[in-house]
């Protein structure tokens, strides 16, 4: 197929995209449900059989062909769940991955940015059809239960993925590519033609995490592209396998259509010999997109500064809730409850601290203790993740032991216990690594521990002096540690206006009175800005404009005539 072709082909698509990006409206190209009736009846079964087919060899034809140069294959995958995935995928250097990356940028780059977009909407379409692979690719290297790895990794990646797509194509197209400009002199005119031309600033490396290996880097990796960079693709060592099945599918489309698939690229390492940071310093990288820890991070955006290489960085940060009043305990409970417990809190936009007035909340006409709250919190993380048919899926496996060891490390603070942490059994996995929510209660004092990130499934209810003194403390929190959410419960609408004004400004997003089939750590692509850059927690947002346009530069080309 023509590229002129394949931009009728997906035009009303990125159409759609566009519009939503500008409505922030509901939309989703691809439905969340992991349905046979939707996918197809045998797509989950066929999905499997790839993904046991793979295990224990090299990945792909198309990665064996990659690696013929230099023969080097590396992978330590271990599932979760128990066992070793024995994966392993080719191993290029440093400088081969340059160099090719350099010499296939020139020619992407010279395609009109509707051809562009619509060979990364192709290669998008491709891989959705690989969508049960990816998803039990997810769930055995991050720990995700399988319907959350499906749709991670599936359906709200892709979305992720064609929403930096739609605002790229719509940037690029913002103003006019030439112009026949005319300046009246009196008598005369001065008539120059203008060009404009978008000059991508270079390769893009995106770097990736362990727990969400594909929701957490398509952004970036799309992003980079639809701008005219090539992209190398550094994930985890832990979680190579769903990210690779999307590189797999872009260069396998990019050479589909007769263009170097080393438009985009993956780089592989192990931990005993990791390579990130001469990826990163390698002077032909320009951009950096970073997901993961803190620290880590910090790392990245210093070498960047002192490099002038653009980064996008979305970190972690300690996020928090407050309970002031609610209409309904059960069903804001049992909200909050479910978010305690999605796969063990291993994400960046879990809750941590939960601040309630030791004065109390008001359910309805009654006044609820402290105490009377966390039992009641208590109940419902217990319903959630003790649930026989749906406990283990909720709960998912611990990604790390890094993990287990955090929550020992919480258990020996000696705070009061309000839930104790267990393991869960996941059927068909005895040897999987797993672990309920921890909830102890701290207190306003306990800062030292309080405002430390506690990644995976530990919180602490905080009480506090009033309602004020809790907005100031997750406020000030904000500022200095940063955060990817907050959550507040009120039904006093100048309470909340307080509140929103404090904390928005302060850097983080609110949510308030979140009671049904929406949760706070979830982020919807097209309407929610995931992250705001204007915190510690990181400097990017999935995906507004600057997401975009600071990966290019408008370079002007005058004649006169």
């Amino acid at each position: 197929m023509s590229l002129s072709a394949l931009v009728v082909k997906h035009q009303a698509t990125i159409d759609a995209a566009v519009a939503a990006n500008r409505d922030r409206t509901f939309h989703a190209h691809w439905p969340e449900p992991p349905s046979g009736k939707i996918y197809g009846e045998t797509a989950n079964e066929d999905g499997l059989k790839a993904f046991q087919a793979q295990l224990n060899t090299p990945f792909g034809e198309w990665g064996k062909g990659n690696a013929e140069s230099e023969g080097s294959f590396v992978g330590e995958e271990v599932s979760p769940y128990g066992f070793e995935l024995g994966i392993t995928y080719p191993a290029l250097s440093v400088d081969t991955l340059m160099t090719r990356a350099s010499d296939a940028q020139t020619a992407w780059q010279a395609l009109p940015v509707a051809e562009r977009a619509a060979v990364l909407v192709e290669a998008l379409e491709r891989g959705a059809k690989r969508f049960f692979e990816i998803g039990y690719a997810t769930m055995h290297t991050t720990g995700q239960g399988f319907v959350m790895a499906f749709q991670s990794s599936g359906p709200h990646g892709f979305d992720r993925a064609l929403e930096a797509i739609a605002m790229g194509y719509a940037a690029q197209q913002a103003f006019a590519s030439s112009v026949a400009w005319a300046k009246p002199m009196g008598k005369f005119s001065v008539e120059i033609e203008k060009r404009y031309r978008v000059v991508p600033k270079g390769i893009d490396l995106v770097i990736g995490c362990s727990t969400f290996p594909v929701w957490n880097s398509t952004p970036g990796i799309f992003a980079g592209l639809v701008t005219g960079n090539s992209v190398i693709v550094k994930p985890h060592p832990g979680a190579i396998y769903p990210i690779a099945i999307v590189v797999e599918e872009l260069r396998r489309t990019l050479a589909d259509l007769g263009l170097d698939p080393n438009i985009c690229q993956l780089a592989v390492d192990t931990v005993e010999k990791p390579i990130t940071m001469d990826l990163l310093q390698h002077p032909a990288v320009k951009i950096v997109d970073y997901t993961g820890g803190p620290s880590f991070g910090r790392l990245v955006e210093e070498a960047c500064f002192t490099s002038g290489k653009v980064v996008f960085t979305e970190k972690a940060g300690v996020n928090s809730v407050i309970i002031d009043s609610m209409d309904d305990a059960d069903r804001a409970l049992g909200n909050l409850a479910f978010s305690l417990s999605l796969y063990a809190g291993q994400m960046c936009t879990a809750p941590q601290n939960i601040y309630i007035p030791a004065s109390g909340v008001n359910v309805g006409d009654e006044t609820w203790s402290v105490e009377q709250v966390a039992a009641k919190l208590k109940e419902h993380v217990d319903a959630h993740v003790l649930n026989e048919k749906s406990g283990a899926g909720t709960v998912g496996a611990i990604q790390s032991q890094a993990t287990l060891n955090r929550i020992a490390e919480a258990k020996a603070l000696g705070l009061p216990v309000v839930r104790d942490s267990a393991a869960v059994a996941h059927p068909g996995f005895d040897a999987s690594r797993s672990a309920t929510p921890l909830i102890l209660m701290a207190t306003t004092d306990e800062e030292d521990i309080t405002t430390r990130e506690w990644f995976g499934p530990i919180s602490f209810i905080i009480p506090t002096g009033s309602f004020d003194e809790a907005v100031a403390l997750v406020a000030k929190s904000v500022r200095e540690h940063g955060a990817l959410t907050t959550l507040i419960y009120s039904t006093d609408e100048k309470k909340m206006d307080l509140a929103e004004q404090a904390i928005v400004s302060a850097g983080a997003p609110v949510a308030f009175n979140f009671n049904s089939f929406v949760w706070v750590n979830q982020s919807a692509a097209f309407s929610d800005f995931h992250g705001t850059g204007a915190n510690p927690a990181g400097n990017a947002t999935f995906a507004d404009w600057s997401f975009v346009t600071n990966r290019y530069n408008v370079i002007g080309v005058r004649t006169q005539k």
